[in-house]
């Protein structure tokens, strides 16, 4: 009965605080959505019918290739996890993970496809480019936060 008094709070205490780190990590997520939202509004100079046509494909296309890309890297970990796992793999497995690999590069090439097809429907092709532009701009400047506010954290 003694221990059971101090393991509760512990546990108490730790369930908390890992459920406001998850909440923290999605608010920031929220934000950078957020801040990426703004900047690409920005600098495309999207009129209010683009924009209502524009931010449903945009926000599709994203997840979409979220998804491809968490699942290349939930593949390589697992099956990967180390170079010591690596060499003692079979041929076999390992051309089982260059092939999935493959097969999911390819959807996400026929996904940008579907999606620059979607997008010449709505948005004159300076835009487009543009977008590419903004796109780049924006994980230069993401990364260029992130390294100031460590550089910051470390001081």
């Amino acid at each position: 009965m003694n221990r059971l008094k101090y393991i509760l709070p512990l546990l108490t205490l730790f369930i908390f605080s890992n459920t406001y780190a998850q909440k923290r990590k999605e608010m920031n997520n929220d934000r950078v959505k957020a801040y990426k939202i703004a900047y690409i509004t920005n600098q495309l100079s999207l009129t209010e019918k683009e924009a209502q046509k524009f931010w449903p494909i945009y926000n599709a296309h994203e997840e979409l290739m979220r998804k491809f890309r968490a699942e290349e890297r939930s593949t390589i970990k697992r099956d990967i996890a180390d170079t010591s796992n690596l060499e003692s793999m079979s041929e076999t497995e390992a051309k089982n993970i260059v092939v999935f690999v493959s097969e999911l590069r390819n959807k996400t090439h026929k996904e940008n496809e579907t999606y620059f097809s979607k997008l010449k429907k709505i948005l004159p092709y300076k835009k487009i480019l543009k977008l590419q532009i903004a796109e780049r701009g924006f994980k230069k400047r993401l990364f260029e936060n992130l390294r100031k506010k460590r550089k910051k954290e470390k001081k």
